[in-house]
């Protein structure tokens, strides 16, 4: 007889509780009834007390059986405490504990079945694929072959209508009545999203997998003859639902992204390719008019004021020159690293030549501290970083200001650095442009105010020039306190007095 069956131990209290008290009652009566009624005691309270007794007696088994049930209570507590993992086994298990261990254990393997599921699906792949994964992923870990994926709606480019079932070759089956009627029923009162019902086709499991507003589907199944799903059934369908909306989901994000960066970059590539052809067909022509006003202004037979409207000419060629020549070397960052030719220079006399070629109405001071030094790295470079950072000194400056540059040599990590800091007394610029200063095109609001016909590329060449010779640029700012930007390239010591290339 197996004594752990609830129902037995049941009936075991009842006649524990019931036939003691009953078979004393019965023998004091019998046994005792002249000695009773000698004494004035009446069957009423012979009754009486024998209802006391057997009140007694009842609680004294309650109090037994609850510390009894208490201690089955408290291991139960312990299995679903360690999920079904390992116990004592000199710790005899009951059925009922079995019976939920094996629960929690069907449980936790169908849980982490679905982790892996969400963990491996291939959002990178096309929606149709993540569609077919997610009709998979519910036969393997239900282990009912009859689920399939219904989707109702989503866009129609990535995600046709209709029933998916798994498999790369199967075809997408057009939506039936069955699943009209099975997308129509009411979601749950509790929001799970997983119901089961009977309809004119038999009885059927719906899932909801819906997101947001574009894609709304459903995984069913056929359930006829099959007991109805338990809740905790219920509740795993649901989440496998809102994993698989997830999935979906994400998948028909991915190839927006990618869409749209294989437009971006499409767009990138006819920008380039427009501004090396731009820049290669005006630096011809730009070159020729310098040539020939420099020829003319060669003649001694003009007068002042055509002499100076040639110098202008002069000027302004060679600015548009620069410009062209800042364009030329951002379409170059973009198709791959630019490789730039390594000598030694000093680096005040290309300063004063940069500064001469701006023929700015500003006044500059040059200041030479620490060790003699010459800088490593490309001479022309260099002096198109300083055209374009002298040039945006003297545009957001007021004019009559001074500009400061101040040459140094510093270390970096125990290797001698170049160092060359040019500070303004500009508008400076606000605290959320100043990281992005070096993007190509930006250009802050206050710079927009001030030269509305800056192009936004001359940071941004900058920088790539600078990094290409191993060095860098930094640029610190304050609205309406002036700007400071720092350029540093790798630097030899020397002895003062040597002449090096650009001195």
């Amino acid at each position: 007889m197996d004594f752990n069956r609830p129902s037995l131990r049941l009936f075991l209290a009842l006649l524990i509780v019931a036939l003691p008290p009953l078979i004393a009652f019965a023998v004091i009566s019998v046994s005792a009834a002249d000695w009773l009624a000698a004494r004035g005691l009446g069957t009423g309270t012979q009754l009486l007390v024998g209802a006391g007794v057997t009140v007694g007696w009842a609680a004294l088994v309650a109090t037994l059986a609850s510390r009894f049930a208490a201690g089955e209570a408290i291991s139960i507590v312990e299995i679903v405490e360690r999920g079904g993992g390992a116990r004592d086994e000199s710790e005899p298990l009951t059925d009922m504990q079995r019976r939920l261990a094996m629960t929690l254990d069907e449980r936790n393997g169908q849980i982490a079945a679905l982790a892996e599921v969400v963990r491996t699906a291939p959002i990178t792949d096309d929606a149709v694929a993540v569609t077919r994964s997610m009709a998979a992923a519910a036969r393997a870990l239900t282990g009912d072959p009859t689920w399939a994926l219904v989707v109702l709606r989503a866009p129609a480019d990535d995600l046709p209508t209709g029933a998916y079932d798994p498999g790369p070759d199967a075809e997408v089956r057009p939506i039936d009545d069955v699943h009209r009627w099975a997308s129509t029923l009411e979601t749950p009162a509790d929001g799970s999203g997983a119901r089961h019902a009977v309809g004119p086709w038999g009885g059927f499991v719906v899932v909801d997998v819906a997101a947001g507003d574009d894609l709304r589907a459903i995984l069913m199944a056929p359930w006829e003859g099959r007991p109805p799903p338990s809740p905790a059934e219920l509740s795993l369908f649901a989440l496998l639902g809102q994993h698989a909306a997830t999935a979906i989901e994400h998948a028909l994000l991915y190839v927006r992204l990618r869409t749209q960066k294989e437009e971006l970059d499409r767009m990138a590539a006819i920008q380039s390719d427009f501004l090396r052809g731009v820049t290669h067909d005006l630096q011809t022509p730009l070159t020729s008019i310098g040539a020939v006003a420099s020829e003319l202004g060669a003649s001694n037979a003009l007068d002042d004021a055509a002499r100076s409207d040639l110098e202008s000419i002069i000027h302004q060629a060679d600015r548009l020159r620069r410009m062209v020549g800042q364009l030329l070397t951002v379409s170059r960052l973009e198709a791959g690293p630019i490789v730039s030719r390594t000598d030694v220079f000093r680096v005040e006399p290309i300063v004063r030549r940069t500064w001469d070629a701006l023929r700015a109405e500003r006044q500059l001071e040059i200041s030479v501290d620490g060790d003699a030094h010459l800088a490593v790295g490309d001479p022309d470079r260099y002096e198109q970083v300083l055209w374009a950072v002298l040039d945006n000194a003297v545009k957001y400056s007021a004019p009559g200001s001074t500009i400061q540059v101040r040459i140094g040599l510093s270390e970096d990590e125990g290797e001698p650095m170049s160092s060359l800091v040019i500070l303004d007394e500009g508008a400076g610029m606000e605290p959320e442009a100043v990281p992005r200063a070096f993007d190509q095109f930006y250009r802050s609001p206050t710079a927009r105010r001030m030269a509305p016909d800056g192009s936004g590329i001359g940071l941004y060449a900058a920088r790539g020039l600078m990094r290409a010779m191993e060095g860098d640029i930094a640029v610190e700012s304050r609205l309406g306190a002036g700007t400071s930007v720092r350029l540093t390239l790798p630097a030899e010591r020397s002895t003062e007095g040597v002449e090096a290339p650009g001195g």
